[in-house]
């Protein structure tokens, strides 16, 4: 376990040496580049299957921390980007719904889709609400491509949120999907949900689902996707996620390829809070 453990903590100071010699300008104008010669190389050891031990104890090394956090910190900005420039472009596109196809995270989301309407049992028409869509709101649009399942995008980012209305205007959904700029404080929103999905990139978590234990009655469902295997796990603080002791999880779906997250459901318990009483939750 020593030599392995060594070995992955060369090549993450490797990496994370590579990481901060890319400029922002860099990231922001060609994350395509970024994508294929850095986080191609993150993404192949992420999936170098290692024990729990390993993990935790690479968790656990202070030398690595802070290199954890700028690499987890670049895996966000290089995604954020690649979908930025690619909604871009989707907006000039003579058949959008034909480049959608051919986006490099398409599949994934199709796949994460049906894991999405299965696990929260979704019947066309519902509707669910998604913290976090980003500039491509890929779950909403393909749950309501595959799915009927109607959206709302919350986006506390007001360039992503304006981003992602042109994409859902491009794709002709903008009367299946609509998107809010905000937080999770918008919530709860007028109208039936069947579902609140908090994305992989919404923060903080711990805040998050405070106010979600707020904002919910009884009985409503949530969801949120966590890293289960490998070391994928080191780069997504909501692997390690507690759920408030008000949720109570109910089902989890675990991945099959192209899919790397395991997407965990869960159910508010308990009564309804009085603002009295949730104001009294830390």
């Amino acid at each position: 376990m020593d030599s392995l453990f060594k070995a992955i903590k060369a090549q993450l100071m490797q990496l994370d040496a590579a990481f901060q010699n890319l400029t922002a300008d860099q990231i922001r104008s060609r994350p395509d580049k970024v994508y294929a010669v850095h986080l191609n190389k993150l993404n192949r050891l992420a999936a170098v299957p290692v024990a729990e031990e390993v993990v935790r104890k690479l968790l656990a090394d202070p030398e690595l921390e802070q290199a954890v956090l700028r690499i987890s910190r670049l895996k966000r900005q290089i995604g954020l980007s690649l979908e930025r420039r690619f909604v871009e472009s989707l907006t000039c596109a003579a058949d959008p719904w034909a480049d959608l196809e051919q986006f490099v995270y398409y599949p994934n989301y199709l796949a994460l889709a049906r894991m999405e309407f299965a696990g929260a049992g979704l019947q066309e028409g519902d509707r669910v609400v998604f913290l976090g869509s980003g500039p491509l709101p890929l779950s909403l649009i393909c749950l309501s491509r595959q799915h009927g399942v109607q959206g709302v995008g919350i986006e506390q980012d007001q360039r992503y949120a304006a981003l992602s209305e042109r994409a859902i205007h491009t794709l002709g959904l903008s009367r299946e999907i609509r998107i809010i700029c905000g937080d999770h404080f918008v919530l709860p929103l007028r109208g039936p949900r069947r579902l609140i999905m908090v994305g992989a990139d919404a923060v903080p978590k711990a805040e998050i689902f405070a106010h979600l234990v707020r904002a919910l009655k009884p009985g409503e469902m949530i969801s949120y996707r966590i890293y289960e295997k490998g070391l994928r796990q080191l780069f997504d603080a909501g692997s390690f996620f507690n759920l408030p002791p008000q949720f109570r999880e109910c089902a989890r779906i675990r991945p099959e390829p192209p899919v790397n997250n395991t997407v965990v459901f869960a159910l508010r318990t308990g009564a309804y809070l009085s603002k009295t009483a949730a104001d009294s939750i830390p």
